[in-house]
């Protein structure tokens, strides 16, 4: 009874015409609340059969600029929402392949161990991708177009934690923070090395949600705070390099 409840929720709501009657999804002309593929805020127009909205807007491009170097500030840029592929998000075969250029039959964005490998004819970090110059070379929200260095811009699989990229092996490929080639931040999966970067302090997380801020990796002293930032600290000595502990009583402590 519970579940039909939340259901009934969560069901649009028909418009009343006012006389106790119901007439359609919406009132032809009227604009609802939207919100963009970004998160801007937006509105959608109820169509004239009262059954459908039109596209919500007005929605802002994301900006195209030249590659972007690494950086662990989020510069007034607001962080992506991105959802998970890991390596088993995009089967072989389900228009992921595309790019070209390789005779092997691996999908974009799925582990590989050589170029062979690929449809696209390029593996890197231990997935197929494919070089890139604007954020709609890649297919979005599973992967992003990101400068790893000056000689490689590539499509990368988004991630929200360490355990999206464990199977890209060999050595392993990390989750981690980065900025995309139209500056806006993400958490992509590559081999960053000593490069590794966690969300930095300041962005935006749940509260007490400090996989949202290390990413999954404990031992960084990076933490999600009570106000819902993130924040170089610990709460628990797990958030703490080994052999260190933390000197939390409940608030935000420091490692020692």
């Amino acid at each position: 009874m519970l579940a039909m409840g939340l259901l009934g929720l969560m069901a649009p709501q028909a418009c009343s015409n006012g006389d106790g009657t119901v007439d359609g999804l919406c009132e032809p002309g009227e604009n609802i609340f939207c919100r963009c593929p970004g998160g801007d805020p937006g509105t959608k127009a109820c169509n004239e059969d009262g059954e459908s909205f039109g596209e919500c807007g007005p929605c802002m491009s994301r900006p195209t600029t030249g590659p972007a170097q690494q950086s662990s500030s989020t510069g007034g840029n607001p962080t992506s929402t991105t959802t998970t592929s890991g390596a088993g998000g995009m089967g072989a075969g389900g228009g992921m392949g595309q790019g070209g250029g390789g005779t092997g039959t691996t999908a974009l964005l799925q582990s590989c161990a050589k170029d062979g490998d690929c449809i696209s004819g390029m593996c890197r970090f231990n997935y197929c991708t494919m070089a890139c110059t604007k954020v709609s070379d890649c297919p979005f929200p599973q992967s992003e177009c990101v400068a790893f260095d000056s000689s490689l811009t590539v499509c990368m699989p988004s991630c929200d934690e360490a355990s999206d990229c464990t199977a890209y092996t060999a050595p392993p490929s990390r989750c981690g923070f980065t900025q995309a080639i139209d500056n806006w931040d993400v958490t992509v999966c590559a081999e960053w090395a000593d490069q590794h970067q966690l969300k930095p302090p300041g962005v935006d997380c749940l509260p007490f949600d400090h996989t949202a801020c290390n990413l999954g990796y404990l031992g960084r002293e990076n933490v999600c705070t009570e106000q819902g930032v993130c924040a170089q600290g610990c709460y628990t000595n797990p958030d703490c390099p080994q052999g260190q502990t933390c000197s939390s009583q409940g608030s935000l402590g420091n490692c020692q």
